[in-house]
């Protein structure tokens, strides 16, 4: 199921052929240095976990993280999407990228068309993103796209960088 379209990428839902692809890209400490737990997955149940999850999230709410494909080689490069956080009930865009495509734009490309779906297609009034502190790579993606930075928050006993951008079409004026 295709989503959302760009020039090099398309973002469409998960499924189960994916797990491979997914637990390649996971299994690396440094992609998953930012992401969750901070932990790399172990093996291809950690990745078809994930997959389930996804699918059950997208069938209940009709969002969810989606596979990031990239059109040149159709292989699946990451992930983005969305998230309500349940202890606060926001909207979180968040999005992981193979550490072989770091570099070539690919996370402003993907969130930038994920944020605009949310808002367009979805009708999202705000989105949040959550970075580390000291994640300055994800703080300038998410400059890039529209985020303005909130300052540091807890969220679930960890301390955030906390990013919000608005649906452009509830602004006055």
């Amino acid at each position: 199921m295709k989503l959302i379209e760009t020039g090099r990428l398309t973002l469409r839902a998960w499924t189960l052929d994916d797990a491979e692809a997914l637990f390649e890209i996971c299994r690396d400490a440094e992609v998953m240095l930012h992401i969750g737990t901070r932990e790399p997955y172990r093996n291809l149940d950690d990745a078809r976990r994930f997959l389930r999850w996804a699918a059950d999230y997208q069938e209940q709410h009709g969002f969810s993280r989606w596979a990031v494909v990239e059109k040149a080689s159709q292989s699946v490069i990451g992930s983005c999407g969305f998230a309500r956080l349940e202890s606060t009930g926001e909207i979180e865009l968040g999005y992981l990228l193979a550490r072989r495509v770091w570099g070539l734009g690919y996370a402003t490309e993907a969130a930038g068309a994920c944020l605009r779906y949310g808002f367009d297609t979805l009708k999202f009034t705000e989105v949040i993103a959550l970075t580390d502190p000291e994640h300055t790579a994800s703080q300038r993606v998410l400059e890039k796209i529209g985020f303005t930075c909130q300052g540091l928050k807890e969220y679930d006993d960890d301390e955030d960088m906390v990013y919000l951008a608005t649906n452009p079409r509830n602004r006055a004026g």
